[in-house]
Protein backbone atom coordinates (compact mmCIF):
# COMPACT_ATOMS: atom_id res chain seq x y z
CA UNK A 1 0.00 0.00 0.00
CA UNK A 2 1.02 3.59 -0.54
CA UNK A 3 1.99 5.11 2.80
CA UNK A 4 1.33 8.79 2.04
CA UNK A 5 -2.18 10.27 1.92
CA UNK A 6 -3.22 13.48 0.16
CA UNK A 7 -4.61 16.30 2.29
CA UNK A 8 -6.64 18.75 0.22
CA UNK A 9 -5.31 22.25 0.62
CA UNK A 10 -5.95 24.01 -2.61
CA UNK A 11 -4.40 21.61 -5.11
CA UNK A 12 -3.63 19.05 -2.32
CA UNK A 13 -0.69 18.41 0.01
CA UNK A 14 0.92 15.04 0.77
CA UNK A 15 1.45 14.18 4.45
CA UNK A 16 3.99 11.48 5.32
CA UNK A 17 2.17 8.57 6.99
CA UNK A 18 2.63 4.91 7.79
CA UNK A 19 -0.20 2.64 6.63
CA UNK A 20 -0.85 0.01 9.29
CA UNK A 21 -3.83 -2.24 8.57
CA UNK A 22 -5.58 0.42 6.54
CA UNK A 23 -5.09 3.15 9.17
CA UNK A 24 -2.67 5.96 8.44
CA UNK A 25 -0.32 7.11 11.20
CA UNK A 26 1.38 10.43 10.56
CA UNK A 27 5.17 10.38 10.50
CA UNK A 28 6.85 13.10 12.61
CA UNK A 29 10.55 13.74 11.97
CA UNK A 30 12.24 14.42 15.31
CA UNK A 31 15.66 15.52 14.21
CA UNK A 32 18.20 18.30 14.21
CA UNK A 33 19.34 17.25 10.76
CA UNK A 34 19.40 18.98 7.38
CA UNK A 35 16.27 20.53 5.88
CA UNK A 36 14.46 18.24 3.44
CA UNK A 37 16.31 15.23 4.87
CA UNK A 38 14.36 12.02 5.27
CA UNK A 39 16.42 11.12 8.33
CA UNK A 40 14.23 10.68 11.41
CA UNK A 41 14.50 9.42 14.96
CA UNK A 42 15.04 5.68 15.13
CA UNK A 43 13.18 3.51 17.62
CA UNK A 44 14.58 0.00 18.09
CA UNK A 45 13.29 -3.17 19.68
CA UNK A 46 15.09 -4.92 22.54
CA UNK A 47 17.86 -7.21 21.26
CA UNK A 48 17.75 -5.65 17.77
CA UNK A 49 21.10 -5.63 15.96
CA UNK A 50 23.02 -2.38 15.52
CA UNK A 51 23.35 -0.98 12.00
CA UNK A 52 25.72 1.76 10.84
CA UNK A 53 23.88 5.06 10.50
CA UNK A 54 21.22 4.30 13.13
CA UNK A 55 19.76 7.51 14.50
CA UNK A 56 18.62 8.45 17.98
CA UNK A 57 18.53 11.23 20.54
CA UNK A 58 21.57 12.52 22.44
CA UNK A 59 21.13 12.03 26.18
CA UNK A 60 22.11 15.19 28.00
CA UNK A 61 23.66 14.87 31.46
CA UNK A 62 24.68 17.56 33.91
CA UNK A 63 28.33 18.31 34.68
CA UNK A 64 28.80 18.23 38.47
CA UNK A 65 32.37 18.25 39.78
CA UNK A 66 30.83 17.60 43.19
CA UNK A 67 27.64 15.53 42.84
CA UNK A 68 24.58 16.36 44.93
CA UNK A 69 20.83 15.93 44.72
CA UNK A 70 19.20 18.45 42.34
CA UNK A 71 15.55 17.58 43.01
CA UNK A 72 13.48 18.72 45.94
CA UNK A 73 12.22 15.43 47.33
CA UNK A 74 13.23 11.76 47.48
CA UNK A 75 11.47 10.04 44.56
CA UNK A 76 11.64 13.06 42.20
CA UNK A 77 13.17 12.87 38.72
CA UNK A 78 16.58 14.46 38.22
CA UNK A 79 19.38 14.31 35.61
CA UNK A 80 22.40 12.05 35.61
CA UNK A 81 25.63 13.80 36.60
CA UNK A 82 29.16 13.54 35.17
CA UNK A 83 32.61 14.91 35.96
CA UNK A 84 35.54 14.83 33.57
CA UNK A 85 33.48 12.74 31.18
CA UNK A 86 32.85 10.03 33.79
CA UNK A 87 29.38 9.24 35.11
CA UNK A 88 29.04 9.62 38.87
CA UNK A 89 27.98 6.36 40.51
CA UNK A 90 28.09 5.16 44.10
CA UNK A 91 30.43 2.23 44.64
CA UNK A 92 28.52 -0.87 45.72
CA UNK A 93 31.35 -2.03 47.94
CA UNK A 94 32.42 0.41 50.64
CA UNK A 95 34.85 -0.01 53.51
CA UNK A 96 33.51 1.17 56.86
CA UNK A 97 34.51 1.13 60.52
CA UNK A 98 31.85 1.10 63.25
CA UNK A 99 32.53 1.48 66.95
CA UNK A 100 30.55 1.19 70.19
CA UNK A 101 31.54 2.07 73.76
CA UNK A 102 30.20 0.08 76.72
CA UNK A 103 30.53 1.86 80.07
CA UNK A 104 29.96 -0.73 82.78
CA UNK A 105 28.40 -0.21 86.21
CA UNK A 106 30.18 1.83 88.90
CA UNK A 107 31.31 -1.15 90.98
CA UNK A 108 34.21 -3.61 91.13
CA UNK A 109 32.34 -6.91 91.55
CA UNK A 110 34.41 -9.79 90.15
CA UNK A 111 32.97 -11.63 87.14
CA UNK A 112 32.80 -15.42 86.93
CA UNK A 113 33.46 -17.39 83.75
CA UNK A 114 30.49 -17.12 81.34
CA UNK A 115 29.03 -14.02 83.03
CA UNK A 116 27.46 -11.20 81.02
CA UNK A 117 29.44 -7.97 80.73
CA UNK A 118 26.96 -5.10 80.68
CA UNK A 119 26.34 -1.47 81.62
CA UNK A 120 23.88 -2.13 84.47
CA UNK A 121 23.03 -4.85 86.97
CA UNK A 122 19.34 -3.90 86.93
CA UNK A 123 18.47 -1.91 83.77
CA UNK A 124 20.98 -2.70 80.99
CA UNK A 125 20.78 -1.22 77.50
CA UNK A 126 17.71 -2.80 75.94
CA UNK A 127 17.91 -5.14 72.94
CA UNK A 128 21.70 -5.47 73.02
CA UNK A 129 24.39 -2.94 72.21
CA UNK A 130 24.26 -1.45 68.70
CA UNK A 131 26.74 -1.26 65.83
CA UNK A 132 25.07 1.67 64.04
CA UNK A 133 25.20 1.63 60.21
CA UNK A 134 27.04 -1.67 59.99
CA UNK A 135 25.43 -1.94 56.55
CA UNK A 136 25.15 0.90 54.05
CA UNK A 137 21.35 0.62 53.86
CA UNK A 138 18.53 -1.00 55.81
CA UNK A 139 18.54 -4.71 55.03
CA UNK A 140 22.02 -4.39 53.54
CA UNK A 141 24.82 -6.94 53.73
CA UNK A 142 28.49 -6.86 54.57
CA UNK A 143 31.56 -8.82 55.63
CA UNK A 144 33.24 -8.21 58.98
CA UNK A 145 36.97 -8.50 58.33
CA UNK A 146 38.55 -7.37 61.63
CA UNK A 147 37.60 -6.47 65.18
CA UNK A 148 39.45 -4.37 67.75
CA UNK A 149 38.47 -4.68 71.41
CA UNK A 150 39.96 -2.28 73.96
CA UNK A 151 39.42 -1.58 77.63
CA UNK A 152 40.15 1.59 79.59
CA UNK A 153 41.06 -0.61 82.57
CA UNK A 154 44.61 -1.97 82.91
CA UNK A 155 44.23 -4.79 85.48
CA UNK A 156 46.81 -7.36 86.58
CA UNK A 157 44.75 -10.05 84.83
CA UNK A 158 43.37 -8.75 81.49
CA UNK A 159 39.88 -9.58 80.29
CA UNK A 160 39.11 -12.59 78.10
CA UNK A 161 35.76 -12.79 76.41
CA UNK A 162 33.53 -13.10 73.36
CA UNK A 163 31.53 -10.61 71.31
CA UNK A 164 28.24 -12.22 70.24
CA UNK A 165 26.78 -10.45 67.17
CA UNK A 166 23.12 -10.68 66.10
CA UNK A 167 21.17 -9.28 63.14
CA UNK A 168 18.10 -8.37 65.26
CA UNK A 169 17.29 -7.25 68.81
CA UNK A 170 18.12 -9.63 71.65
CA UNK A 171 17.17 -9.86 75.31
CA UNK A 172 20.07 -8.35 77.23
CA UNK A 173 20.92 -10.05 80.57
CA UNK A 174 21.90 -7.91 83.55
CA UNK A 175 25.55 -7.26 84.26
CA UNK A 176 27.46 -9.94 86.19
CA UNK A 177 24.87 -12.72 85.76
CA UNK A 178 25.07 -15.89 83.65
CA UNK A 179 25.07 -15.21 79.91
CA UNK A 180 22.02 -16.69 78.16
CA UNK A 181 20.45 -16.55 74.70
CA UNK A 182 16.93 -17.81 73.95
CA UNK A 183 16.14 -20.53 71.40
CA UNK A 184 14.53 -17.92 69.14
CA UNK A 185 17.34 -15.37 69.44
CA UNK A 186 20.13 -17.87 68.72
CA UNK A 187 18.67 -18.21 65.20
CA UNK A 188 19.58 -14.56 64.58
CA UNK A 189 23.23 -15.02 65.53
CA UNK A 190 25.69 -13.64 62.98
CA UNK A 191 28.82 -14.94 64.70
CA UNK A 192 30.99 -14.97 67.82
CA UNK A 193 34.35 -13.17 68.07
CA UNK A 194 36.64 -14.50 70.85
CA UNK A 195 39.22 -12.08 72.24
CA UNK A 196 42.04 -12.03 74.80
CA UNK A 197 43.14 -8.54 75.83
CA UNK A 198 46.81 -7.76 76.39
CA UNK A 199 48.46 -4.89 78.22
CA UNK A 200 48.80 -1.77 76.05
CA UNK A 201 50.46 0.33 78.74
CA UNK A 202 47.64 2.48 80.10
CA UNK A 203 44.92 0.13 78.89
CA UNK A 204 44.33 -3.31 77.32
CA UNK A 205 43.49 -4.25 73.73
CA UNK A 206 43.19 -7.03 71.18
CA UNK A 207 43.08 -7.09 67.37
CA UNK A 208 41.25 -10.01 65.77
CA UNK A 209 41.83 -10.29 62.01
CA UNK A 210 40.75 -12.48 59.06
CA UNK A 211 37.22 -12.96 60.41
CA UNK A 212 35.43 -13.14 57.03
CA UNK A 213 32.07 -12.97 58.86
CA UNK A 214 29.18 -12.26 56.49
CA UNK A 215 25.89 -10.70 57.59
CA UNK A 216 22.63 -9.22 56.35
CA UNK A 217 20.85 -6.70 58.56
CA UNK A 218 17.13 -7.01 59.32
CA UNK A 219 14.78 -4.02 59.56
CA UNK A 220 17.62 -1.48 59.81
CA UNK A 221 21.27 -1.00 58.84
CA UNK A 222 22.43 -1.96 62.34
CA UNK A 223 23.79 -5.03 64.11
CA UNK A 224 23.35 -5.91 67.79
CA UNK A 225 25.88 -7.46 70.16
CA UNK A 226 26.43 -8.74 73.69
CA UNK A 227 29.63 -9.59 75.57
CA UNK A 228 30.35 -12.79 77.50
CA UNK A 229 33.42 -13.08 79.74
CA UNK A 230 35.62 -16.18 79.66
CA UNK A 231 37.76 -15.62 82.75
CA UNK A 232 37.36 -14.54 86.36
CA UNK A 233 37.79 -10.83 85.74
CA UNK A 234 38.11 -7.98 88.27
CA UNK A 235 36.75 -4.78 86.66
CA UNK A 236 37.36 -1.14 87.42
CA UNK A 237 34.42 1.04 88.38
CA UNK A 238 32.77 2.54 85.26
CA UNK A 239 35.49 1.21 82.95
CA UNK A 240 34.86 1.56 79.20
CA UNK A 241 35.02 -1.40 76.81
CA UNK A 242 35.19 -0.38 73.16
CA UNK A 243 34.39 -2.75 70.29
CA UNK A 244 35.28 -1.68 66.72
CA UNK A 245 34.47 -3.59 63.54
CA UNK A 246 36.03 -3.17 60.11
CA UNK A 247 33.41 -3.99 57.48
CA UNK A 248 33.19 -4.32 53.70
CA UNK A 249 29.65 -3.10 52.94
CA UNK A 250 28.34 -4.97 49.92
CA UNK A 251 25.14 -3.14 48.91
Amino acid sequence: MVDNVAVTAGSGTSIATDDVGGAHYQRVKISNGEADSSTHLGVYAEDEAHTDGDTGLLMLVKRSDTPAATSGTDGDYEPLQVSGGFLWVRAVQKFATVSTDVTRAADTVTYAINDTYNDSSSAPTANGFTFTSAARVSGGSGIITDAIVSNSNDPATPMQGEVWIFDTNVTHPNDNVAFVVSDTEIKTLVGVIPFVLTDSGNNDSAWISNLNMGFTTVGSANLKFMVRLKNAYVPASAEVLTVRLKIIQLD
